[in-house]
């Protein structure tokens, strides 16, 4: 998942990252790569720093599993994770198709949030 405005990948799913040489995001929450930062987050584009932290609204608690097995866990750069949270996951990934910059996609979201209201 690229956009037309960096050779960097917006998102990276779960079934690619872990089985690469990004696999050490697992340990850390993160990477920084092709000159971005990268957080992994769940289905609903809540990072796994949120999930682990015990003063966020959306901490899972210590016998449970941040993102449970099974759940996609993708590796998202960290500008377009508000864009992520705000579609989740399935329509994050539809919208990338139309090749949105970061931008245009900003304004995307704002403007379905003001359409809802």
């Amino acid at each position: 998942m690229e956009n037309k405005t960096s050779n960097a990948p917006i998102a990276m799913a779960e079934d690619y990252w872990a089985n690469s040489h990004f696999s050490v995001a697992r340990y850390s929450g993160g990477i920084k790569a092709f000159g971005h930062e990268y957080q992994i987050v769940n289905k609903e584009g809540i990072t796994i720093f949120e999930l682990s932290d015990s003063t966020s609204k959306y901490y899972v608690g210590d016998e449970n599993m941040a993102i449970e097995p099974g759940e996609p866990a993708d590796l998202v750069r960290v500008e377009w994770i508000p864009v992520y949270k705000a579609l989740k996951r399935e329509a994050f990934i539809e919208y990338l198709k139309t090749n949105p910059t970061l931008e245009q996609a900003l304004e995307y979201i704002e403007n379905k949030k003001g359409g809802q209201a």
